[in-house]
């Protein structure tokens, strides 16, 4: 197995392009040298290569490790045109990190119209280094019982109306085995009520409650509550396609009109999530420098106490480029004794800069926004 390990003395930060008065012009970061370890049944060979970055996306996660945000958002907002999501999901990122919401939220209006999908929702990065609480435990999180009646719907209703207007609301549909009349229509009410409020939401488990609606919809003596409902979810996940065609057979089946579709941010599905895990994780947060090792001392601590390493790095905003090598040594310490290596909830930024300096390579990623 080739492992890629930075050469001593090579892994100081580049040093910050000088302000220019014309327009600046993003300037190539430097190589790095590379020294590939084959761990090969003659033992260890070590070759060295070049680490140059081969990619736009490779250089402006490099400056943006480098300290140089503003020329990293600039070659980012360059590549935009060419589709590739990583650029995107990097500024998304870039902007939550430097809690710049209206340049977030016009960067997922112009995501949905190019991708025609559902964009990120406004998540402010980081948040307080010192608390070490995750910027998600400020979400408000509502899970709905097997049976969604008037009672469960009431609870749904009073968790977001209780809900700070501009946290994020998120939803657990997975439990739902059965939905009465009272239910489903109360439950349409809130949703669109969510909506035209412009609240931000997060839903998990939608699939199994579509597809407990549509069995319904297909009942000999459905109800029109039930369509209503599934309607208002395909609206609320922004789904227009669907709302169009049931609209349809909802006008043809009860003969009368059917709502009309709106124009308003879609909820962002995401994956159905037990209780906080009971992990043995370590969490760090913060940026990690070399003039803050902490974390990296943190890390080496961690690491030679455990055999399963597991590291969340979700309130992480940035690893320096200067700190990549100690960073890289940690994890070469654990694969020669043996170690499994996850890493977590990084940021879109920091996992490029994960793939360009090979660390793919050495530990499990688990990034923010999955492949």
């Amino acid at each position: 197995m080739a492992l890629p390990f930075f050469k001593k003395g090579k892994d100081k930060a580049p040093s910050p392009a000088p302000k220019a008065a014309a327009a600046p012009v993003v300037e190539s970061p430097p190589t790095e040298t590379l020294l590939t370890m084959d761990m090969g049944a003659s033992g260890i060979v070590v070759e060295e290569t070049s680490g140059a970055p081969q990619s736009p996306v490779d250089e402006a996660a490099i400056l943006y490790a480098s300290g140089q945000s503003d020329m990293a958002e600039r070659l980012l907002q360059g590549i935009l045109a060419t589709g590739d999501r990583r650029a995107w999901h990097m500024l998304f990122d870039l902007y939550g990190i430097q809690n710049r919401e209206k340049d977030f939220e016009q960067l997922a209006l112009d995501y949905a119209m190019r991708f025609e999908t559902s964009p990120p929702i406004w998540q402010k990065l980081g948040g307080n280094g010192a608390s070490g609480k995750p910027q998600q435990d400020q979400a408000a999180s509502l899970e709905l019982p097997g049976l969604l009646d008037k009672k469960a719907a009431a609870a749904l209703r009073e968790g977001i109306d209780a809900s700070d207007r501009k946290a994020v609301v998120r939803i657990d549909f997975s439990r739902i085995e059965m939905v009465d009349e009272s239910g489903a229509d109360e439950c349409a009410k809130i949703l669109a009520a969510a909506r035209k409020a412009k609240r931000k939401l997060q839903v998990s488990g939608v699939d199994r409650l579509t597809a407990l609606l549509q069995d319904l919809t297909r009942a000999t003596h459905s109800r029109a509550v039930h369509w209503l409902l599934l309607l208002e979810l395909f609206q609320t996940l922004g789904q227009q396609d669907h709302f169009e065609d049931l609209a349809v057979d909802y006008a043809v089946r009860f003969e009368v009109s059917p709502p009309s579709w709106s124009e308003v941010q879609a909820a962002e599905v995401i994956q159905t999530q037990a209780a906080e895990p009971l992990d043995d994780a370590l969490r760090l947060t913060g940026e990690i420098t070399p003039a803050n090792d902490s974390a990296l001392q943190q890390f080496g601590g961690y690491a030679a106490t455990h055999n399963d390493v597991l590291v969340d790095l979700s309130q992480v905003t940035r690893v320096d480029y200067g700190s990549v090598s100690q960073f890289i040594s940690v994890l070469m310490q654990c694969l020669g004794s043996g170690k499994s290596i996850t890493l977590r909830g990084h940021n879109a930024l920091i996992h490029e800069l994960f793939r360009v300096m090979g660390i793919d390579q050495l530990a499990q990623l688990a990034p923010r926004h999955p492949a």
